[in-house]
């Protein structure tokens, strides 16, 4: 039987978020892509404050000298110092790079390890900076672990105080090239504003948010369009949205869009509303019979409105702006915050259903948001 390596990663902190010396974000191994013999893991970091000790920026396993991998500062001056457990040596690896991390400026790391490859390589801004090989290769291996990730504080030492963001974890090593394009690509991401075109993707099926403009029988004083999810492609007539504030609380376009807020999306071909309402008179889904959710013309209401987040696997939801490419779950303020839902059930059309559904805490509640030039 033929045998594929699967490649997986997994973005765990979106951010950016603030961290203190006690500080810390976990992972469960189980909740982490599943690693053979490499890894690689990448992100962004800005330090505030040197410490006098040494900082843990990540740490996977259970004790202090299981390690594979670990990534810590070095005291007073934040010199990188990469290790990994090994079969020889339970402290293997890279002791100090360079000079130390500038204060105040944000930095992409990227950390890979191979035991096939007997190296391990770390990158700064997308540059080569540093690498240790295995000898003897042969005989000595690096261990993996089956313990949990840490960010932050772990098992003996501190965190850091500063900032940190985009940290990603791939089952493979990655290459010079495919370092510098994660480098790249959160280099140019870019904030969404009030004001900002956007798309939405429903994540678990691909699909955007759309509508065909099929009606909902209302009666003829009340005419809203069927929201639905359709093409796995753009389309630029009907999946574009505007996004806009609903508070009057002197917000202007181009003004950073803080998470955890109401907001509203206008529909930018035809200016109605994206709207949801409650289930009384059957107004239900066609097949699911779950809530409602349609394009409404006129002035903007509060059914309109939605709370807005951004999923991180640690804690609840995450705080600070809305970023290009976020996971994010829509709430209906109004209805009690049933969240934004689609699923693989088709309408007559072939188009997706679009509902309102649960907590939020389901696949199906989350979706990319993306800019639209």
């Amino acid at each position: 039987m033929m045998k594929f390596a699967v490649k997986e990663w997994a973005e765990l902190i979106s951010g950016p978020i603030s961290m203190k010396v006690q500080d810390q974000r976990i992972f469960k191994h189980a909740d982490l892509p599943a690693v053979k013999d490499k890894l690689s893991i990448t992100l962004r970091l800005k330090i505030h404050k040197h410490s006098s000790d040494w900082s843990t920026i990540f740490h996977k396993g259970t004790e202090h000298l299981i390690r594979t991998p670990t990534l810590l500062l070095i005291p007073n001056k934040s010199s990188l110092h990469a290790r990994f457990t090994g079969n020889w040596d339970s402290n293997a690896g890279i002791w100090e790079l360079d000079d130390g991390l500038a204060l105040n400026k944000w930095y992409h790391i990227a950390y890979t390890l191979s035991d096939p490859e007997k190296r391990l390589d770390i990158y700064l801004d997308g540059e080569w900076a540093g690498f240790y090989c295995i000898e003897k290769v042969k005989t000595h291996k690096a261990v993996f672990n089956d313990g949990p990730l840490h960010i932050g504080r772990a098992i003996r030492h501190n965190g850091f105080n500063g900032e940190i963001s985009n940290v990603r974890y791939f089952n493979w090593r990655l290459s010079p090239e495919e370092v510098m394009e994660d480098f790249i690509n959160e280099s140019q991401r870019k904030p969404i504003v009030y004001g900002s075109k956007i798309a939405l993707k429903h994540l678990s099926t691909g699909k955007y948010l759309s509508t065909k403009r099929v009606k909902y029988d209302f009666g003829p004083n009340n005419q809203q369009y069927m929201i639905i999810c359709n093409g796995q492609e753009i389309d630029t007539e009907n999946d574009v949205w505007t996004l806009i504030e609903t508070s009057d609380k002197g917000i202007n376009e181009g003004d950073p869009v803080s998470l955890n807020n109401i907001i509203g999306f206008k529909h930018k071909s035809t200016g109605y509303y994206l709207h949801s309402h409650n289930t009384y008179n059957g107004k239900v889904t066609p097949i699911s019979k779950q809530q409602q959710v349609t394009l409404r013309p006129g002035e903007i209401g509060v059914d309109d409105e939605w709370l807005i987040r951004r999923y991180n696997p640690t804690t609840s939801y995450d705080t600070g702006h809305l970023m290009n490419g976020d996971i994010i779950g829509l709430f209906h303020n109004k209805t009690n915050k049933s969240a934004l839902y689609s699923h693989a059930v088709l309408l007559g059309d072939g188009s997706q259903e679009v509902s309102c559904s649960g907590d939020g805490s389901e696949s199906n509640n989350k979706w990319r948001i993306e800019l639209v030039n």
